[in-house]
């Protein structure tokens, strides 16, 4: 009853409705494709280039966050400001590892670019633990996690040393230490 039905109703329209959505699975389909194909894993030599364009003026931003930290911890009543400028640093700090961990790896880094975002990752959640700890007054464990935050930065460079990277590479001094 139910098809003769839909057949009173007008087929011209449940056809369209059919063909119009078949049509725009296709389109979808195809755009996924050419996308696909747009974003080929590229070489060390093209992805070093387009990473340092991402990474430098975030790390100019980071650093001008991050300025006249170290005063401002010595300084108790300068504490809050102090991780405020943590709390914004973690901000574009993780801003900028998301944007270039979407960029299309080189195929024979990609476990190496890999290791290397679990690091950066670690990175962003020092910075936010730092910030957590000056505003619970709490000193002397943001300076040990500032010393892990040194220490794991490090161990970032020394997996993608081979790379040569500038900006995308951790310079504890960027930081204000």
């Amino acid at each position: 009853m139910l098809p003769e039905r839909l057949l009173e109703l007008g087929m011209g329209r449940l056809a369209w409705l059919t063909g119009v959505s078949i049509l725009v699975a296709a389109m979808a389909i195809a755009a996924g494709a050419a996308v696909a194909a747009g974003e080929e894993p590229m070489t060390r030599e093209e992805y070093v280039p387009r990473l340092e364009t991402i990474c430098k003026p975030r790390a100019e931003a980071t650093q001008r966050a991050i300025k006249g930290v170290r005063d401002d911890v010595r300084r108790p009543s300068r504490i809050p400001i102090a991780a405020r400028k943590f709390a914004e640093a973690a901000r574009i700090f993780g801003g900028t590892v998301r944007i270039i961990d979407r960029v299309p790896k080189p195929a024979n880094d990609v476990a190496r670019l890999n290791q290397w975002f679990v690091y950066l990752n670690r990175q962003e959640d020092y910075l936010q633990r730092i910030a957590a700890q000056l505003r619970a007054d709490h000193t002397i464990k943001a300076q040990r996690l500032t010393s892990r935050f040194i220490h794991n930065g490090n161990l970032a460079n020394n997996v993608v040393l081979a790379f040569g990277f500038n900006y995308c590479s951790f310079r504890f001094s960027r930081f204000g230490f």
